[in-house]
């Protein structure tokens, strides 16, 4: 199992992507905005193009489509570190999306049904720019965190409500008028109707707020898979407005909240997790431990919808090796040797039926592995391989060789399920055309590689999920 996996990764991630056609300009990362998905059922289009299943770590820009069904969740992070949640039932287009002088973006995401979240990252420049359009509305924000919900209405068209939770946001209906909507309020505007003079404050509702000594960094996971803390500067969750030791998460969801924390010094830190109805605390809980240096550990409660809400005693806290260690859902399969964790999996699915279960991989782990595992197949030995890990998906570098040619190449891939099964596709690839001959070589191992990994994986994958320095492949053991 070592030698196969190494053989996918690397192979399926550098070498056997040398063969694919050359379809049109590479779209970078650093200038478009990265997928993410939480729950299967995510499709995307692109320029127009028919829908197919969007893959974890693809890049979508200017024209671009991203759907989600009734199941399917997913977030789209900027190249500025912005972000849009999508809710399932929604569909969202990208617009426009471009890098402007001095670091700044001019983005505009047209929104035609569902609810989603954007937390927008204070513009850098004078001419940055982030709007959502609407059927009735466009919307223009500086460094925002706002809901947007899209309608249908009973007698035909559409009405859209934004809410505020942070910043300010200037609304204008199409027809006609513009209204303020600060934090704490919200608007409703339906297709046909003008703006209304003033916005109108946000009913109270439940919230949860989880606050951190000094030092400690953290990442709270809501139940969905949505991330949300000071690490990473991440405010994926609905309602979430993160400051640095601090998040207030409005109508938070019920369920079990994981909890990723680090601290660059030994110490005891706290972290406190409490929950309000309006201005009532319902319930509070706190966790302190030990830490080492650079610790990462994995730690999680319950919270149970109230009235009064309700949180459960803080799982035992777990050291563990990776921010995706700490955040995929279900059995983790995350330490042992590369090559036999599959087998561990597939010996935990013989006696867990129907039960969630992930298994995760390291950057570190695999250039280790390769190390030590030379891949070779029909001919091709590759060398100088190395492998990098973050949102985008997997980068490798290798050197491609036979007896009568070497090529230095350099491949991106994003992955996700397809029907149930773990499926690899490229994003990018940079390499000189390689002679027919060869082609078919690299392309005959990538294949057999890839379809023997998907093969067997012993579960049925919901999620693949990529993080800086790791990525975790999530699922379903057979019921």
């Amino acid at each position: 199992m070592r030698k196969l996996l190494v053989l996918v990764i690397v192979i399926g991630a550098v070498a056997a992507f040398l063969y694919v056609p050359r379809a049109g300009a590479v779209v970078s990362a650093a200038n478009a905005a990265t997928l993410a998905i939480l729950n299967t059922a995510i499709d995307g289009s692109r320029s127009g193009g028919t829908f197919a299943p969007a893959l974890d770590g693809e890049v979508y820009k200017s024209g671009d489509l991203v759907r989600a069904n009734t199941d399917g969740r997913a977030v789209l992070t900027f190249f500025d570190g912005s972000s849009l949640s999508v809710d399932p039932g929604s569909q969202v287009k990208v617009l426009a999306l471009n890098r402007v002088p001095g670091d700044g973006i001019q983005a505009s995401v047209e929104q035609t049904l569902g609810r989603s979240w954007s937390a927008v990252q204070k513009l850098k420049t004078p001419d940055s720019r982030y709007e959502v359009k609407t059927p009735s509305t466009t919307a223009v924000v500086r460094g925002t965190a706002f809901l947007t919900l899209v309608q249908q209405l009973p007698a035909g068209g559409t009405q859209t409500t934004y809410q505020v939770d942070d910043g300010t946001l200037q609304v204008t209906a199409n027809a006609g008028g513009t209204v303020t909507v600060a934090a704490g309020t919200q608007v409703t505007i339906a297709e046909g109707a003008q703006a209304p003079a003033s916005a109108t404050p946000i009913p109270a509702s439940p919230r949860i707020e989880v606050t951190s000594s000094a030092g400690l960094s953290f990442l709270a996971i809501s139940p969905s898979g949505a991330a949300c803390g000071p690490f990473g500067t991440k405010a994926e969750i609905f309602g979430c407005v993160a400051t640095p030791n601090k998040i207030v998460i409005r109508d938070p969801t019920p369920g079990r909240w994981g909890f990723f924390l680090t601290t660059p010094t030994a110490g005891a830190p706290v972290l406190t997790v409490e929950v309000f109805g309006g201005n009532a605390r319902n319930a509070g809980q706190s966790l302190s431990r030990p830490f080492k240096a650079a610790d990462q550990v994995r730690t999680g409660l319950t919270l149970s919808a109230g009235p009064p809400a309700v949180l459960s005693a803080f799982e035992d806290a777990v050291v563990v090796n990776s921010l995706c260690a700490a955040s995929a859902p279900g059995r983790v399969f995350a330490s042992g040797d590369v090559g036999a964790r599959l087998d561990a999996v597939r010996a935990f699915s013989v006696t867990n039926r129907a039960a969630p279960v992930s298994v995760v991989y390291t950057e570190g782990e695999l250039n280790q592995a390769m190390t030590t595992t030379a891949p070779t197949g029909q001919g091709v030995t590759l060398s100088n391989t190395k492998i990098k890990i973050d949102q985008a998906g997997i980068h490798g570098t290798a050197r491609a060789q036979t007896q009568v040619l070497t090529v230095d190449a350099s491949a991106d891939i994003v992955a996700g399920p397809v029907g149930d099964k773990f499926s690899l596709r490229v994003s990018r690839i940079s390499a000189d055309p390689l002679p027919p001959g060869l082609m078919d070589i690299v392309k005959g191992v990538a294949e057999n590689g890839t379809a023997a990994f998907g093969d067997a994986m012993p579960f049925k994958v919901r999620q693949v999920s990529f993080h800086d320095g790791c990525f975790f492949v999530a699922g379903v053991t057979p019921g």
